[in-house]
């Protein structure tokens, strides 16, 4: 694992041959938890990936999913991503239904993101889970998600201010994924902490952690407080388009034994999404409508800079027709070990292999 994030840091790592345009490029060979497995009947449901449509739907032969309505004739025409009969590999886990984006030769169930918070064959009560979206594209949500210190300015109310004795950030990356942790000593109690939960201290510790797959967009985001519980969060930030990502989401609810928070805590996750979309939408058309001008950073932007650098290669070798998962990928601790979190799920490691 690379974890070297001094020059990062100071913004002077070269980004590749490829300049940092997103939006411009579709990353292919991923799954995408595309529904929420209770929300998918017999009555198709439209679906979009990087503007490709999916009409998905269940019967009593399983999940289907294809490029066409059912209901009508086939007219697409061959785009690599699905059978000679339009139909896309699809795969139920973790409480939704996953579409792999890529050659169906290729689809893989080891290539699926490892959650080990949730169960891997149930799906989680109605309250914990739900859908977002951000007008913009999906990279410049997972680049928000890795910059952990955003939550102080934009998320406050929820997470405390960014007054702190200390504040220390450090991160890891693979091929296909980076991990950024925040550990702050002495954060004061956020509002919410204080008046929704009745947290009485009036500072604590917190360790924060984001973990993001490149090709999907999946997320997760937990965090540790000393004198408040936390639930780890799944979020899966689907590119619809250039200027629409669906945020599906769900709560591992079972890292708390507060039964009360298990279901306040899950209700903030459009309120927060909202802050978070004034914040992004924005951004949007100065990457996308304008010429590129140098982004400024500083140390906390680390992982972000890192995560354009791997995305960046991934770009370069999937231009270049290379869309297998390198080896990296299977090194290092257990995803459980590293967000902190009582495993669920039978999946010991990250491991995706080639």
């Amino acid at each position: 694992m690379d974890t070297s994030s001094s020059n990062i840091a100071r913004g002077t790592m070269p980004l590749g041959k490829t300049e940092w345009r997103p939006g411009e490029f579709a990353l292919r060979d991923a799954w995408f938890p595309v529904v929420h497995s209770p929300t998918l009947g017999s009555a198709p449901l439209l679906r979009t990936i990087h503007s490709q449509s999916c009409f998905l739907w269940r019967d009593a032969d399983g999940v289907h999913a294809t490029d066409h309505h059912p209901g009508i004739s086939r007219h697409a025409a061959p785009n690599g991503l699905t059978d000679h009969a339009g139909r896309f590999v699809t795969i139920e886990r973790f409480g939704h239904v996953w579409l792999w984006y890529g050659d169906p030769k290729r689809a893989d169930e080891r290539h699926l993101p490892d959650i080990p918070f949730l169960p891997i064959k149930r799906a989680q009560p109605g309250y914990s889970w739900g859908v977002n979206f951000f007008h913009c594209t999906y990279e410049l949500v997972l680049e928000n998600i890795l910059d952990l210190t955003h939550i102080d300015f934009v998320h406050g109310h929820y997470s405390g201010s960014s007054d702190a004795d200390e504040d220390s950030i450090s991160f890891e990356s693979t091929s296909e994924t980076v991990t950024m942790i925040r550990t702050i000593r002495n954060k004061p109690t956020s509002a919410y902490q204080r008046d929704v939960l009745g947290v009485t201290v009036a500072r604590q510790d917190q360790k924060a952690f984001t973990h993001v797959f490149i090709r999907s967009g999946v997320c997760f985001l937990h965090s540790h407080y000393s004198a408040a519980p936390s639930i780890p969060l799944m979020q899966s930030n689907t590119p619809e388009s250039k200027t629409l990502t669906r945020a599906n989401y769900v709560f591992g609810i079972q890292q708390t034994r507060n039964k009360a928070y298990a279901r306040a805590w899950p209700r903030t996750a459009s309120l927060i999404a909202d802050q978070d979309e004034a914040v992004l939408n924005p951004q949007n058309p100065r990457y996308l409508d304008q010429a590129p001008v140098p982004d400024c950073s500083t140390r906390f932007d680390a992982a972000g800079l890192h995560f354009r650098r791997r995305y960046n290669a991934l770009v370069e070798r999937q231009r270049a027709g290379d869309f297998a998962y390198a080896q990296d990928i299977a090194e290092g601790s257990d995803l459980a070990e590293i967000l902190e979190v009582k495993r669920l799920s039978s999946r010991q490691k990250r491991r995706i292999h080639s």
